[in-house]
């Protein structure tokens, strides 16, 4: 039975595996000419040398046959998802799809201090150059690079050495402040939810008595509590700050983190402890917190080589991860335990060039890969550093779209009726 929208019977329009023969055969010729003459001036004045964004950018402006809209369609999604892995793997796939190979030999380079200016020269935008070899002259590729904008028209750099972490949780503990500060502060950290003040009552009384600052860690609060704390706060009987964060895949394994900060463990009911049991017994206590609306951040009471050994668990886990795997949550631990950060503020007119975020894109992935293997590619008249693992997913890729393409037997078209 055929399926009908509105009482009208959709048209399907078959098209024979000669269709997709045909199509490869001119797309590769349609390539070919954009390799012999890759610039292209587009209607914003903006002059772009890649032969692979031309190429796309070409056929998906104007009108076309629909099977090869469709087919293209897929080349352009396989791209996509490769330009998202890497800076340049599209490129590298289009390429290879094309049977145009691009490695300029087999040899393998690793990101040094000492090859750093090799691998640097091969980025063709001027301001991302700079940024990159300032850090080699005046840091160390070491920090986590944070990139924020600037409300100024120059590029600033910015080192900072306390560790901070960039999430969302209830600020209505700082009332108007943009900023509070707390040095010598109690804290405990809970892996749950406060639901009474009874819970808290005994540090409560503490607080008060001995007017020290706390600091609470927790999964949420109810709003007893919360009311109850912010009245003893605008009174002046205590000074407690509770970070209290709604638990998702940001902040699910963050209080470990603090944890180790402190050197410290996690009040936890899955080893049998209890809030209330805990907040009897005297807390320890931390050297420096301040906290901005976006975060807080944290002088560690821990030695440097516990936070190093802990981000190299992490990075572990990152290189035994498949190269399309998600592992941003993991980085983003790794970028928040980091004490080494350099913050990178960009003005406004450089967050909206295309070119200039690939760029620095490309070659801050470099810094943070130095341990990788790179190869070399030549794309449009450049050499590209690509990592090994990232360059051989890629040709996976295209083995399965060239696969993909050989197995259409039919093209089907669905016709809207008029």
């Amino acid at each position: 039975m055929h399926q009908t929208t509105c009482g009208e019977t959709h048209k399907i329009e078959i098209f024979d595996k000669s269709n997709v023969s045909r199509f490869l055969k001119e797309e590769k010729e349609t390539f070919d000419k954009y390799q012999k003459n890759t610039a292209c001036l587009y209607s914003n004045k903006k002059i772009v040398n890649s032969s692979s964004i031309n190429y796309l950018n070409e056929f998906f402006s104007k009108q076309v046959y629909e099977p090869d809209y469709q087919l293209k369609s897929i080349l352009k999604k396989e791209f996509d998802e490769c330009e998202k892995l890497y800076p340049y793997l599209g490129e590298v796939f289009l390429n290879l799809f094309f049977d145009i190979e691009v490695l300029k030999n087999k040899k393998m380079y690793v990101f040094t201090k000492e090859t750093a200016d090799s691998f640097i020269s091969s980025s063709k935008d001027k301001n991302a150059k700079n940024i990159v070899s300032w850090i080699k002259d005046n840091s160390s590729f070491d920090r986590v690079v944070d990139v924020c904008p600037s409300f100024t028209e120059t590029i600033t750099l910015k080192k900072e050495d306390d560790i901070f972490f960039k999430l969302e949780y209830d600020t209505s503990f700082m009332g108007s402040k943009n900023s509070v500060e707390m040095k010598n502060y109690r804290f405990a950290i809970i892996d749950g939810f406060i639901e009474s003040v009874s819970e808290i009552h005994h540090m409560l009384h503490f607080a008060a008595k001995n007017k020290e600052p706390h600091v609470l860690f927790c999964f949420g609060m109810s709003e007893e509590v919360k009311q109850v704390i912010l009245q003893n706060n605008s009174k002046g009987i205590t000074q407690i700050f509770p970070v209290s964060m709604t638990i998702n895949e940001d902040t699910i394994n963050i209080l470990s983190d603090i944890a180790l900060l402190h050197k410290s463990e996690v009040i936890s009911s899955l080893k049998g402890q209890t809030i209330s049991q805990e907040m009897r017994k005297e807390l320890k206590v931390g050297e420096m917190i301040s906290f901005t609306r976006d975060g807080f951040k944290i002088h560690p009471l821990c030695e440097k080589q516990s936070i190093d050994s802990h981000i190299r668990f992490l990075k572990k886990r990152i290189d035994e991860s498949p190269p399309d795997s998600n592992t941003d949550l993991i980085k983003k631990r790794i970028k928040n335990l980091n004490s080494k950060v350099l913050k990178v503020f960009i003005p406004e007119r450089l967050k909206k060039d295309v070119t200039f975020n690939r760029e620095i894109d490309y070659l801050l992935r470099m810094t943070t890969n130095a341990k990788m293997c790179y190869y070399i590619v030549q794309i449009d008249n450049r050499e590209v550093y690509i990592p090994s693992i990232v360059y051989k997913y890629g040709m996976k890729k295209v083995n399965t779209t060239k696969d993909m393409f050989y197995n259409i037997d039919k093209i089907l078209i669905r016709k809207e009726p008029k």
